[in-house]
């Protein structure tokens, strides 16, 4: 298991739950700070946020070119933050764009409404991606490049 402050403490990726809501994970695939062994099931730990991303959202969070909003990484083993200064000054753009992204409560009465219609836009992008993954794999399938 990896134990750097870094691997534990600084995001490395965006997870969709099926509920529309994202868990921000460390390194370890775990809520930040956790290192703990075993399988982490996010649910049970209040570390979830209603955040809304859309695509453009997760292609400025995303170090990948083409970025699938169900797994958004920050960073990469070909990146790692802490290499250098030009790989932290990357990842700390990334990080400004996570951090002006509004959450809303679901413990705030009057947030819970915007809260669910994140959670379904969410989804809906999701949708999206995958509908437009679907045509190109057929568009490629197609010309016999798949």
């Amino acid at each position: 298991m990896l134990s750097s402050v870094r691997a534990l403490c600084l995001p490395y990726c965006l997870d969709l739950q099926p509920c529309g809501r994202y868990a921000v994970v460390n390194r370890n695939y775990k809520p930040l700070g956790f290192s703990c062994g075993g399988y982490v099931h996010y649910g049970e730990f209040p570390v979830l946020l209603n955040i809304r991303v859309t695509q453009r959202t997760a292609s400025k969070l995303s170090v990948a070119e083409c970025c699938d909003p169900r797994r958004i990484y920050l960073y990469d083993d070909g990146c790692i933050p802490t290499a250098n200064s030009k790989t932290w000054l990357r990842y700390q753009a990334r990080l400004l764009h996570l951090a002006k992204l509004r959450h809303y409560s679901d413990d705030e009465h009057h947030e819970r409404a915007e809260a669910e219609i994140v959670r379904a836009g969410n989804l809906k992008e999701v949708k999206r991606f995958e509908s437009m993954q679907a045509m190109v794999r057929e568009h490629l399938a197609k010309r016999g490049l798949a």
